[in-house]
């Protein structure tokens, strides 16, 4: 694995839509991170998540890596390659903590 391993899975598009829609879902489904103004902010549509991308693709970067050496075309697309477990993992491991109160 290398930087630019890493850099290519925190760029890739394919990936990018696996990690916004575990984001997503963990903002409306899970008991422990729904309530969180990440999580009404992620409702919102109102964060960037270029930092979880980054998080994920380092996370990942191994499968990844294996995904392109073995010739696949779209690692980040395949969830043979990189797991939805593994995104998710990473994601909730990620998940940024309340800095104040939630706002409605």
């Amino acid at each position: 694995m290398s930087l630019n391993t890493a850099a290519m899975a925190a760029n890739d598009p394919d990936l990018q839509l696996r990690v916004t829609a575990s984001v997503y879902s963990e903002a409306i489904a899970n008991p422990d991170l729904k309530e969180t103004q990440f999580a009404a902010n992620v409702r919102l549509g109102v964060v960037n998540l270029t930092g979880m991308f980054w998080a994920v693709g380092d996370a990942v970067d191994q499968q990844y890596e294996a995904g392109v050496l073995a010739g696949r075309g779209s690692p980040g697309h395949d969830p043979d390659v990189v797991t939805d477990g593994a995104i998710t993992s990473a994601v909730v491991a990620n998940w940024p903590e309340d800095a104040g109160p939630i706002l409605p």
